[in-house]
């Protein structure tokens, strides 16, 4: 289970149309690392167990994505790739940074990719941790919903965590109330979930329309275009990996891809901390 929390430092910096949170382990060492968590329902409190083991001889920095957790909204509605991207350079370039490892976990896995094949100078290492891939051209590029959806409400915090347990892959906030309670804010209906219902939203309205963005790419062109070093962290008993195609290209076409696979479901920081750590240990002590 979840490695026990550790104390670490918390901040905020603004980067676009939103305010990041973040939490802060360690101190200045080797080469930092930056972590990004999934969507489904993860924030930078999952990783709080993974990111104080990593911190030892380092400063490793986790963030919750806009939209999730103590992040705030994007009034824009801008869930881009490229917004995401935009949010992880703004922290590294808030913690002066030269050079960082990314660690992206689940849809971030994509926001990672994009970050290290577009900064090329900035990224010392590569991390994926059971990202959601697809075959075909626009594998990972994510359309999404539009926009206006209504808030995710639950009558208790034991009906939020009843209705993540009926997941194939739930994920921790399902059995751990503490956790779910971190995730719940109370208002009149119920408990709100700390998540923009139109997370999946890929297109800014309003004011954000006007800013210019990088034209949509292809994961598999980003992961090809990727020059730092690369380790994918599989769960083997993860529901991402259902395909085997999927697999199959990544061991074909991209073999220079360090491929380490742990006995988890989709929530790795949460089922097998343990071995994430030490794969990760063991592959930014090479970087």
């Amino acid at each position: 289970m979840a490695l026990p929390n550790v104390p670490h430092q918390t901040g905020r910096l603004n980067s676009g149309d939103v305010s990041i949170f973040y939490r802060s382990f360690g101190g200045k060492g080797r080469v930092p690392i930056l972590v990004m968590h999934g969507a489904n329902y993860f924030d930078s409190y999952d990783w709080i167990g993974v990111a104080g083991a990593l911190a030892g001889d380092r400063q490793v920095i986790a963030f919750d994505r806009r939209g999730w957790g103590e992040s705030s909204w994007s009034p824009s509605k801008d869930y881009s790739i490229d917004a995401h991207v935009d949010d992880a350079v703004a922290v590294t370039t808030r913690m002066g940074w030269d050079k960082v490892i990314l660690m992206g976990h689940s849809a971030s896995g994509r926001v990672v990719v994009s970050m290290a094949a577009n900064f090329p100078d900035q990224v010392a290492g590569l991390i994926v941790v059971d990202p959601l891939l697809a075959i075909g051209p626009a594998g990972g590029a994510g359309q999404g919903p539009t926009t206006g959806n209504p808030p995710t409400i639950f009558p208790s915090i034991e009906a939020a965590m009843a209705n993540f347990a009926k997941l194939n892959n739930p994920p921790r906030i399902a059995r751990d109330r503490e956790r779910a309670e971190h995730a719940l804010v109370k208002v009149d209906a119920g408990y709100m979930l700390k998540r923009d219902p139109d997370n999946g939203n890929s297109t800014p309205i309003g004011e954000g329309a006007s800013l210019a963005r990088r034209p949509r790419s292809d994961v598999w062109k980003d992961l090809a275009a990727v020059k730092a070093p690369t380790l994918l962290v599989r769960g083997l008993r993860s529901d991402r990996w259902s395909d085997p195609a999927v697999l199959e290209r990544i061991t074909k076409d991209y073999s220079t891809i360090l491929i380490a696979p742990v006995d988890a479901q989709h929530d790795v920081a949460d089922q097998a901390p343990e071995a994430l750590v030490a794969h990760v240990q063991k592959f930014a002590a090479t970087t």
